[in-house]
């Protein structure tokens, strides 16, 4: 059986906002997984990345009319679910008898409303490798039922959408193959984040799924019992990133990389062992109790690890489920800094409970914390977390529009009680603006440069983020403007 997978394209601006030239494209972990799994038991596998490639709506219909696989599988997001409307849509006109099926996080909490809405006819929920495998079994053998399929929601030819039960998760990730880098464009071509990357190419890679804790704006599909492969496969499929592809980094897209510390300092002294020449990018939750660990994390390539940090108030803190406090925070950022390591800490402004003071709490709290990249979002719902159902006890939430529910939107979609959109919009300007520009911050910058190329994306950044800030300033055109000058 011929089965095309597609990673569908969005747009940078529609989801990054303000801030698209800062944005990236990281190669798609979940649809190469997927397709490593199923290469195993010889089936034809194509990915198309859109966003990789530039292609459009128009050129996958295209492409697919031209060569119409047996099975087209689509990777959803909920703030691009309008795109996969569209191009269900277009796939169905241009090729009618063509199946599809889709997968990832929208409709896995929304399955459905998107087979209600849209000409998809399956939807693999959680973790999509048995489900869809199983799925395409039937289809080779012509089964209309589907009801014994774990994992899976569909439509019948009658119209009726039926969910099945839940899977059970895989429990040992070991047994599963490696993700089909092979199958993606060649990985130079990805845009990883500018401040964010040392080295290319990079390779996302996620060590372990699932997530305990229980942070109310967070959507988990792949649920709250953490399953993690071991020390040595992480380590040998670095090796295998390495030598195969050439990758020089690698971005952990763990949850919460640093859940197990005993298995981190493992993986940290098997990569020591290997001689592996790879710099990487970590997460870690604020309940860390051997900081030594980041010590051991930089000794093997790590050079910035992520801080979900969200509010400088406590009870705010408390409110989101974050099962943390302020002191653990504070420790682990310190813990970072201290093993020389960069630190990336996370901000949402506009939670449930959040005050004008509040919100100054943490705009302070970021500049004490003295991370490299402090970044201050605004609290967005998404299907699947427990915000969106109860979004309205704290505020006012705008469900009319999924293509609204963005990383950096605009156009705040949830407003505290109490608060304005117009009010949360100054408060992040104000936080980016205090946060970055003074003189510690700079100073911290400039004592962590590594090299001319971080020098280079240091300034790039800056000239992006103030034509951003302040739209009526063309930073670059003066500043060459100086330069011709003297």
């Amino acid at each position: 059986m011929q089965i095309t997978l597609i990673n569908p394209p969005i747009c940078l601006k529609d989801v990054y906002g303000k801030f698209e030239k800062l944005a990236s494209f990281q190669p798609p972990l979940g649809i190469t997984s997927l397709a490593g799994y199923l290469l195993q038991y010889g089936y034809d596998i194509k990915i198309l990345d859109a966003n990789a490639t530039y292609l459009t709506i128009e050129d996958i219909v295209k492409e697919l009319k031209k060569d119409p696989p047996d099975l087209v599988g689509l990777y959803t997001i909920s703030y691009n679910y309008p795109v996969i409307e569209v191009l269900s849509k277009g796939i169905r006109e241009a090729v009618p008898d063509l199946k599809i099926v889709a997968g990832g996080p929208h409709v896995t909490f929304m399955s459905e409303e998107t087979l209600r809405e849209t000409p998809i006819d399956f939807c693999c929920l959680g973790e999509a490798e048995e489900s869809l495998h199983e799925l395409i079994q039937h289809l080779e053998d012509g089964s209309k039922d589907f009801s014994g399929i774990e994992g899976l929601a569909y439509k019948t030819p009658e119209g009726e959408i039926i969910k099945n039960s839940e899977r059970v998760r895989i429990k040992d990730l070991d047994e599963l193959p490696f993700p089909a880098i092979h199958l993606l464009p060649p990985l130079e071509i990805y845009k990883p984040y500018l401040l964010h990357h040392k080295r290319t190419p990079l390779m996302t890679v996620a060590t372990s799924r699932g997530c305990p804790y229980k942070c109310v704006f967070c959507e988990t599909p792949s649920g709250k019992i953490v399953r993690a492969h071991s020390p040595e496969y992480v380590v040998d499929y670095m090796k295998f990133l390495n030598k195969q592809y050439g990758v020089r980094e690698v971005t952990f897209l763990d949850d919460t990389f640093t859940l197990n510390e005993k298995r981190v300092f493992k993986i940290c002294d098997l990569i020591n062992k290997s001689g592996l020449d790879i710099t990487w990018y970590g997460t870690a939750h604020a309940n860390v109790r051997d900081m030594d660990m980041f010590k051991a994390m930089k000794s093997a390539g790590c050079w910035i690890v992520a801080l979900g940090v969200e509010s400088g108030n406590q009870k705010v803190i408390d409110l989101m489920q974050k099962g943390t406090t302020k002191e653990n925070m504070q420790a682990t950022s310190q813990g970072i800094l201290d093993a020389n390591l960069k630190l990336k800490t996370f901000f949402v402004l506009g939670n449930p409970g959040d005050t004008v003071d509040t919100m100054e709490e943490t705009i302070k709290f970021a500049i004490e914390l003295k991370g490299h990249y402090p970044v201050f979002s605004l609290m967005t719902p998404f299907p699947g977390a427990p915000l969106w159902e109860s979004a309205e006890k704290y505020g006012t939430f705008d469900r009319s529009s999924f293509d609204r529910l963005t990383l950096a939107t605009e156009d705040p979609v949830f407003i505290p009680h109490g608060l304005t959109g117009t009010l949360l919009l100054e408060k992040q300007k104000e936080a980016f603006k205090r946060a970055y520009f003074n003189p510690a911050m700079a100073l911290r910058h400039l004592r962590g440069l590594d090299s001319v190329e971080d020098g280079v994306k240091l300034i790039k950044a800056f000239i992006t983020y103030m034509n951003v800030q302040f739209k009526h300033i063309n930073v670059q055109q003066k500043i060459n403007s100086k330069i011709e000058a003297s």
